[in-house]
Order: structure tokens, then sequence, then C-alpha cells
């Protein structure tokens, strides 16, 4: 199962710019996504060495696959889910 930690901010200007995207993806995919506030949730932060954001981790089977790091438009966010 193929799940997406999206860790972001809100003051952050690329992560809010990514926004639409991610809650596109929300609806159109049978990806689990969930975000990650890293002023909120800060103990996920060191727990997936998370440098700078917005920065997406892909999970297989909670299994670190791939992780992006900066604004991606949604083309590149299929890219980086598919492979």
């Amino acid at each position: 199962m193929k799940q997406i930690l999206y860790f972001t901010a809100g003051w952050c200007p690329s992560c809010q710019n990514m926004k639409p995207t991610i809650n596109q993806l929300k609806k159109q995919s049978g990806i689990q996504i969930a975000e990650v506030d890293v002023d909120y949730d800060a103990q996920y932060v060191p727990q997936y060495n998370v440098k700078n954001i917005p920065t997406m981790i892909l999970l297989e089977n909670g299994q670190e696959v791939r992780r992006s790091v900066g604004y991606k438009d949604m083309n590149q966010v299929n890219t980086f889910i598919n492979g």
C-alpha cells in the first residue's frame, strides 16, 4: 500500500503554492496522504530526517521508497509517485 507523508508549514510559501496540488491528489488518487505540519507534528521531522519543506516521502508498506524536496506541480508529483 502506498502512502505519502507531506511535510509542510503554514509560513512556507512553496508549501502554500503546492497545497492545491496536494488537495487535488487527495481527491483523485487512491493513495493515503498525511500532511505533517513541521510546527505541530515536530516529532516526525527527525524521525524522517526532514531538512527542508515542502518534502514528500513515498512509503510502500511502511518503508520509504523515495522522497522529493521542494515545490512540485501535478505532473511532477505524478512522476514522483509512479517512479
